[in-house]
């Protein structure tokens, strides 16, 4: 078991409405923030990503000296980091479409999954998730922003990053929600991890815990109240919908004592950029 355990509480703030495609995206958000911040990409994500597609074919044009050649080497390198760090995104999103809920996520960072350097796992808050608002998938980019400031003034993980990382591996595991019923995870290549990754006693082990905080106190109750026929009001709705209420949440109560680890076959690369200009058109 690491030692270097360390839990932190991550409020979602100005949320009004918590969706699964949100939390895909805070999730992604994470996942930028700790690659820029753990060195494993030379800028923010958006600017890196920026940069690297910038770059055209035009480039093949000109003379092979070494030093173009060392240049091109190197965007290749940075490219293929590029790419699979956008895969890895569209994997995260694509788990929480899924059917089966997503639990918990784990990042870790080093040479192979058995002797990580940094370990960081998300914990999502399911009981906060709204089953009615579906078709949101944008987080606002202000709560975002306020969200991954916190990470990065917190004091636990600025003490666990005074030593700098080295250009490394960073690999994902998510831990879903299991039902017998449901198919298994072949579309989204995730395979199966029959014993969860012991992390050694050197890895730096961090716990994010999402919560969702609604300071402003109203209930995710727009849609249900909107009064479509003027016989609503004579029907027994609200008992039925309590009901109902009652039997998801036993049924999301028994199934989050069934989750299994499942591990993404993508991996990204960390790329440490030259000191000469690489940047540049």
């Amino acid at each position: 078991m690491a030692h270097n355990l360390k839990n932190v509480d991550v409020k979602l703030q100005d949320v009004d409405v918590l969706t699964t495609g949100i939390l895909a995206e805070l999730v992604n958000g994470i996942l930028d923030f700790l690659l820029f911040h753990r060195s494993q990409i030379p800028f923010v994500y958006k600017t890196y990503k920026y940069y690297v597609e910038k770059w055209d074919e035009n480039e093949e044009m000109q003379s092979e000296t070494f030093e173009n050649y060392q240049v091109k080497q190197q965007r290749f390198l940075a490219k293929a980091t590029k790419e699979s760090i956008s895969n890895m995104r569209e994997m995260i999103r694509q788990a929480f479409r899924s059917s089966k809920g997503v639990k918990s996520l784990r990042f870790l960072f080093g040479n192979n999954t058995f002797m990580p350097s940094e370990s960081y796992t998300i914990h999502i808050p399911h009981a906060s998730i709204s089953k009615n608002h579906g078709d949101i998938h944008v987080m606002p980019e202000g709560p975002m922003n306020q969200t991954l400031l916190r990470l990065l003034t917190c004091e636990e993980l600025y003490t666990l990053w005074s030593t700098e990382l080295k250009a490394t591996n960073v690999y994902l595991e998510l831990e879903l929600l299991t039902n017998d019923d449901e198919p298994q995870c072949e579309t989204l290549k995730l395979y199966p991890k029959e014993v969860v990754s012991q992390l050694p006693r050197s890895c730096k082990n961090v716990h994010l815990h999402l919560s969702h905080v609604n300071e402003n106190g109203r209930e995710l109750t727009c849609c249900k109240q909107l009064v479509i026929f003027q016989d609503l009001d004579n029907l027994n709705t609200d008992t039925i919908q309590e009901e109902a209420k009652d039997e998801e949440e036993v049924c999301c109560k028994q199934r989050e004592h069934v989750s299994g680890w499942w591990q993404s076959d993508i991996i990204v690369r960390g790329f440490r950029a030259p000191k000469y200009d690489l940047w540049s058109s």
